[in-house]
């Protein structure tokens, strides 16, 4: 199925963008782009040059890495509900295959999906650490926690809250193992932040994002946390809630403290590095809710409300997959190969800053050629224009060409992707 749906949909920019880095000739090349994906680090990016190199530039290839990931991840996640003995695994593995947030990154090339899985393995780790302490699981748990650092470094947040929640619980040889552990992760993973940090701000004062704590982060907590609007995620925040009473004290406690701090966490770090707040973030905290929503129903002779909201869950959620994997996505082949048509006769292409020309040639490798610069153009000059291109970035190329005589000739649309053709001299229409 996963298979299936990796090949569904185009390649949308943010996946192109990854694909640039992980396509690159050399490893010094490579860890440069990760740099430039905000709090990225190079793990998620590694294993997909590895399925790239080896099957192709491909939408398959690109998304490979993801869909192995997600389906370890729901594999996981049901024997981490056998060893809580919740009394529902099958349908927290249903629930689990269903959600659109886990979905979606499990045929997305993007490192979240993989991210998860290791945030999810080490969560488990952890809860094995606490009913057996031993060195050999608390080495397992440091070096789960570091490949999700250096996948996605907010995985790590969840783990906070549930080592609190054991060290409310009196588990002090399981906490003293697990801060241990963690505090190794943290220490292998400061070379790379030490070396991306400076990159990032840059990123992000360039991108022109900004944090703002508002109303609207809770909003969009309570309508994204599933990935499937409104009635998806509330259905599963009512089932959730109901679940936590019937949960274990400790288990309870574990799960609902790695909810918390990984919500806190993705928050903070927006707050201190001035980056906008997206549900993605807090993608890692999904187990959890769905452990809480699914792995202990009662009886529904007993009590409907549970089963009553998780079956809502569940419907909203198939149909939220079914249309988001039938709505039409970004087809950047499609606009490199308009672009290197609209450039055959003479015709040069600028990309407005701060965009890479590279997430064009990367399908069209002919059009590093073709690229030029605004001040500096003789011929026939095409502007690239997409939805997230920055107004001002084209005003100012636009100036920049009528102030040297060029005059709008042409417009065109292809995929998403406007290319505006700029004449030397023409009187075409402003």
């Amino acid at each position: 199925m996963l298979v299936w749906l990796a090949g569904l949909r185009p390649l949308w920019l943010d996946e192109v963008l990854q694909l640039v880095a992980s396509t690159q000739p050399d490893a010094r090349s490579l860890i440069r782009w990760v740099t430039y994906n905000l709090g990225g680090a190079p793990l998620g990016f590694l294993a997909q040059r590895v399925f790239v190199l080896t099957m192709g530039l491909t939408p398959l290839a690109a998304r490979a890495a993801p869909a192995i990931f997600g389906l370890l991840s729901a594999i996981t996640l049901a024997g981490f509900a056998r060893d809580l003995k919740a009394g529902a695994t099958t349908v927290v593995l249903a629930a689990c295959l269903v959600t659109p947030m886990q979905l979606r990154y499990a045929v997305e090339a993007r490192p979240y999906s993989q991210a998860l899985f290791f945030a999810l393995a080490a969560l488990w780790c952890l809860w094995r650490l606490a009913q057996a302490p031993s060195w050999r699981l608390a080495a397992a748990y440091a070096a789960l926690v570091t490949a999700g650092l250096y996948t996605q470094p907010l995985s790590a947040a969840v783990q906070l809250g549930a080592l609190a929640a054991l060290a409310c619980g009196g588990q002090r040889r399981a906490v003293r193992l697990g801060g241990i552990a963690l505090a190794i992760a943290g220490l292998l993973f400061a070379p790379w932040y030490l070396y991306a940090r400076s990159a990032w701000h840059s990123g992000i004062a360039a991108s022109h994002f900004g944090f703002s704590l508002s109303p609207r982060i809770l909003e969009m907590l309570v309508r994204e946390i599933s990935g499937g609007g409104y009635v998806a995620s509330l259905s599963l925040i009512g089932a959730a809630a109901l679940g936590w009473r019937r949960a274990d004290p400790l288990v309870r406690r574990f799960l609902l403290g790695s909810i918390i701090s990984g919500i806190v966490c993705a928050i903070a770090a927006d707050a201190f590095s001035g980056y906008f707040f997206a549900v993605r973030q807090v993608l890692f905290v999904l187990p959890a809710v769905l452990l809480l929503a699914a792995a202990w129903l009662p009886s529904p002779r007993r009590e409907w409300w549970q089963p009553g909201l998780l079956a809502i869950f569940l419907v909203a959620s198939l149909v939220k997959d079914v249309r988001y994997f039938r709505s039409p996505g970004e087809d950047w082949p499609g606009a490199a190969r308009a672009l290197l048509a609209a450039t055959s006769h003479g015709a040069c292409a600028v990309v407005p800053s701060p965009e890479p020309k590279e997430m064009y040639q990367l399908f069209e490798p002919a059009l590093s050629a073709r690229f030029c610069n605004a001040s500096d153009a003789a011929g026939p000059v095409v502007i690239v224009r997409n939805r997230y291109t920055l107004a001002s970035s084209i005003e100012e190329t636009t100036r920049v060409l009528m102030t040297r005589g060029f005059r709008a000739a042409d417009e065109t649309d292809v995929s998403g992707v406007r290319l505006l053709l700029f004449r030397p001299g023409d009187k075409g229409p402003s």
